[in-house]
């Protein structure tokens, strides 16, 4: 049992790292596919220290933009991607999504958004296949 917990351990990260690529895909995919673009500004950050899983703390800035939604109302959200503060007062492209009294809002044309799904894919893959190879091979 022992020699199958790294195995296992693959398994659970390939897995979890699929999970995480596949709703990310989903949900940009359904913004992009019904949302509407405009631009927003950058007026501000709300800065955010998150710790990592070895208790290291790292300093992030989270934009809140600004926008007018196509019925007029003016929005201000804060964005859930990490930015450059130096870029306030800085129009950015969006496409936001309203569900109920909320919006969902994606940067369009953004390198993080276009590839941080592909990064998490390739990751599952490559790790649930070690994993199934390994399991095979100790069977």
């Amino acid at each position: 049992m022992e020699n199958l917990i790294g195995n296992i351990v693959f398994l659970i990260v390939g897995g979890g790292f699929l999970y995480a690529g596949f709703y990310i895909r989903n949900t940009n995919r359904r913004i992009l596919t019904n949302g509407i673009k405009t631009k927003a500004q950058i007026i501000d950050f709300k800065k955010e220290r998150i710790k990592d899983a070895d208790g290291e703390s790292f300093e992030y800035h989270f934009p809140i933009i600004s926008f007018t939604d196509r019925n007029g109302i003016e929005m201000t959200q804060k964005l859930d991607s990490s930015e450059n503060p130096k870029r306030i007062n800085e129009l950015i492209d969006i496409i936001y999504l309203k569900r109920e009294n909320e919006y969902e809002i994606v940067k369009d044309n953004d390198w993080w958004e276009k590839n941080l799904t592909m990064i998490l894919l390739i990751g599952g893959f490559l790790f649930s296949g070690i994993g199934i190879i390994l399991l095979i091979n100790k069977i």
